[in-house]
């Protein structure tokens, strides 16, 4: 009896060792779970992203590039216009040089002619005032002419010794100004993938 139960302990003890053994053996061969794939929708939305970061760089590219262009065009235009102005405007300083010197010279002159009419006017008004007959009257207009006429030939006179008044120079044609530069076309912002059934898998 004892020699029956002995054999059936061994058997479960047998039987406990070979079921330990296979499950090592089990864990050691099995491969690990893989990693679940990307669903169609995961794909699209990551390709998404990544246009839509080239499309944010590409906006920052084009404004650099335009404002780099314009500040050039700017640059290159007004050194075109100080190319082509620099001949009339060294005229000018010239030519108002000279004025300052001949309106030196011809001021005395003009005070003169200012003088000598004054006199004349008040002349004329003194004469007006005491004037009774039409003759006086008319002495008077005519005195007044002369006078008149006199202090005017006197400065022509003066005027025309100090030379002829310096001419002011003729300014060139305005430039025509070349276009602006042209915007650069912005980039088709990227649509977000529609998430659907389909593209879930």
């Amino acid at each position: 009896m004892k020699t029956k139960r002995m054999i059936s302990v061994g058997l479960v003890t047998a039987g406990l060792v070979l079921s330990s053994v296979s499950a090592v053996n089990a864990d050691s061969t099995t491969p690990p779970p893989t990693a679940k794939s990307p669903t169609a929708y995961t794909l699209q939305f990551a390709a998404y992203q990544d246009a839509l970061i080239q499309y944010r760089i590409t906006l920052v590219v084009n404004a650099i590039n335009y404002r780099i262009a314009l500040e050039k065009y700017h640059a290159d235009w007004q050194a075109t216009l100080a190319q082509y102005e620099a001949p009339y405007k060294a005229a000018l300083a010239q030519y108002q040089s000279l004025k300052a010197a001949y309106l030196v010279k011809w001021a005395p002159f003009a005070a003169a002619l200012k003088v000598a009419r004054d006199k004349s006017d008040a002349d004329f008004l003194a004469a007006i005032a005491s004037a009774t007959t039409s003759a006086q009257k008319i002495a008077a207009l005519k005195a007044h002419a002369t006078s008149s006429s006199a202090a005017y030939a006197a400065f022509k006179t003066a005027v025309a010794a100090i030379g002829t008044a310096p001419i002011r120079p003729v300014k060139p044609a305005e430039l025509t100004k070349p276009l602006l530069p042209v915007k650069p076309v912005a980039p088709v912002k990227p649509v977000p993938p529609v998430k659907s059934e389909k593209n879930k898998k």
